[in-house]
């Protein structure tokens, strides 16, 4: 047995990106659980901003888009996720506002 610690980059992700990618939501929740949460939110215009980071192929992320006026961006480190993402944003014509981008998490809001 190998006591040695690990880290999440030494485990293969192509798994869970190729599980997940077929999937409309690949978090917990439901369209209705996005709403009751975007309840507690006031004051939203198409001036405000909301990013969604680990947003996956966007599954709560439209639900946003096609409920408020923001300007919305998605980030995820999986490019076939943010490629389901814009193309999701496309299908429910989304795109002037909604759009997906390839980042890592651990570097957002951190300075280089």
């Amino acid at each position: 047995m190998n006591n040695e610690k690990q880290t999440i980059y030494e485990f293969d992700l192509q798994i869970i990106y190729d599980f997940f990618s077929d999937t409309t939501r690949q978090d917990p929740g439901s369209p209705e659980e996005t709403l009751k949460a975007l309840g507690f939110i006031s004051g939203l215009s198409e001036k405000s901003k909301i990013a969604d980071l680990g947003c996956g192929t966007g599954g709560q992320t439209m639900v946003l888009g096609e409920t408020t006026s923001c300007e919305i961006t998605g980030v995820d480190s999986w490019p076939g996720f943010i490629d389901q993402f814009n193309q999701n944003a496309r299908t429910r014509n989304l795109q002037d506002r909604v759009k997906g981008i390839v980042g890592d998490m651990f570097y957002i809001g951190k300075k280089v």
